[in-house]
């Protein structure tokens, strides 16, 4: 339970450096209450659902 624990954080931390870059890509930066909005929002998912989004 701890391996899939700490693969669920590793693809919430891949997810969210992905919106980062796009985020810089396209010349914007999100308020920081966004980041941690979408950051809870991440951790909400499940493991096929964050991998669907890499």
């Amino acid at each position: 339970m701890d391996g899939s624990m700490n693969e669920k954080e590793n693809l919430v931390n891949q997810v969210f450096a992905k919106y980062r870059a796009y985020c810089m890509e396209i010349g914007i930066s999100p308020a920081e209450m966004m980041q941690q909005a979408y950051l809870n929002h991440l951790k909400s998912l499940t493991t096929e659902e964050l991998k669907a989004k890499l």
